[in-house]
């Protein structure tokens, strides 16, 4: 492949191609070709609104300098452009990279974010139930024991009670069982009593108030009634024995009751509390995830900030350039290949002069 400098010239005369500025150059005998490189760069500055093809054509037109100046001139803004196409690929390959990398970044945050915050909402959920929970058995816990206390207190009042009344019950059951068996020795021994004559015969007897026996009659006490009288106190003395033996039973009843109940209830408060340790534990865990996914999100939503900063910071090197980078390389194949164009024309001239020129393939 020919470079820049090594622009190779057809000798062949018989070649038909002919472009349009080297057969111009037979009608300027003894022109060094700088009109046709003028006018050539000036039509292709204004074909490609290039202003660097303008301003060297009006140098070249204007410039009194000898021609291998303006080679010079020419081949420099080649390697100028070729340096310029190059480093423009260079960056092109940057900013597709930096752009690419930056926007990875961005959306791998994104969906983490998404991700995150999918995960903080069943997180949420599911510490808002549990904290519902613990409110729960804390309060059921709270009510158990206080029912416990208050049966303890109620049982205890009870069995006062219970003590009270069967102590009383006993107390009168003694005191029957003492008055029946004092009244049945008394009508026993009694109904054996005799008087002796000489008692009998002292004292006045024309006063006396009646006694309801005959003088000298021994008293034997009322015989007749001593059966309703025992009769009646062992109705008594049976119902102090029911009411102790129903009240000793309600007592044993009550204690049995209690002693179930205090059970189950302890059987509930110790599974309820184990429950509550287990959701204190599944809180402090799923707050813990909580805090750590929280952390994250903040990482990722910093995360996402910075490759949106920096995509906006390459925008400027990057896009906002007045054309596309394929625009550019396209504009700056033109440019080069006008001053190569215009680079063999001077070649052309040199080896051949005006007259031979016109030979050259350009």
């Amino acid at each position: 492949e020919v470079s820049f400098v090594q622009v190779r010239v057809a000798k062949s005369a018989q070649n038909p191609r002919k472009s349009a500025f080297l057969s111009a150059v037979k009608r300027h005998p003894g022109d060094d070709g700088r009109q046709e490189i003028a006018d050539l760069l000036k039509s292709k500055g204004a074909e490609l609104r290039s202003t660097l093809l303008t301003s060297l054509a009006t140098q070249v037109a204007g410039d009194k300098d000898p021609m291998a100046k303006v080679k010079v001139l020419i081949q420099d803004l080649i390697e100028r452009l070729l340096k310029q196409s190059e480093n423009e690929a260079n960056q092109k390959g940057w900013c597709d990279k930096a752009q690419s990398e930056a926007k990875q970044k961005r959306d791998t945050a994104a969906e983490e974010i998404e991700a995150v915050n999918a995960a903080m909402g069943k997180l949420e959920s599911r510490r808002d139930k549990l904290s519902g929970d613990l409110k729960s058995l804390e309060k059921d816990i709270g009510d158990l024991k206080n029912s416990t206390k208050k049966a303890e207190e109620d049982r205890a009042e009870e069995k006062t009670e219970h003590e009270a009344v069967i102590k009383e019950a006993n107390e009168g059951l003694d005191a029957l069982n003492m008055c029946i068996d004092l009244l049945e020795k008394f009508y026993k021994s009694s109904a054996k009593a005799k008087v002796a004559l000489a008692q009998a015969k002292q004292g006045p007897e024309e006063d006396a108030p009646d006694a309801g026996f005959e003088a000298g009659e021994a008293y034997t006490g009322a015989q007749g009634d001593s059966g309703g009288v025992i009769g009646m106190l062992e109705v008594m003395r049976s119902d102090f024995e029911r009411t102790v033996k129903e009240t000793t039973l309600a007592e044993e009843a009550a204690a049995q009751d209690h002693t179930e109940f205090m059970t189950e209830t302890g059987k509930s408060i110790a599974e309820k509390e184990v429950a509550q340790k287990e959701n204190k534990k599944y809180l402090d865990e799923t707050e813990g995830k909580l805090s750590e996914a929280s952390d994250k999100l903040d990482s990722e939503t910093e995360a996402v900030s910075n490759a949106i900063k920096e995509l906006l910071e390459l925008k400027p090197a990057c896009e906002d350039t007045g054309m596309t980078w394929e625009e550019r390389v396209a504009a700056r194949k033109d440019e080069l290949e006008a001053l190569k164009k215009a680079h063999c024309i001077l070649n052309a001239y040199a080896e051949y002069g005006p007259d031979g020129a016109s030979s050259a393939d350009c």
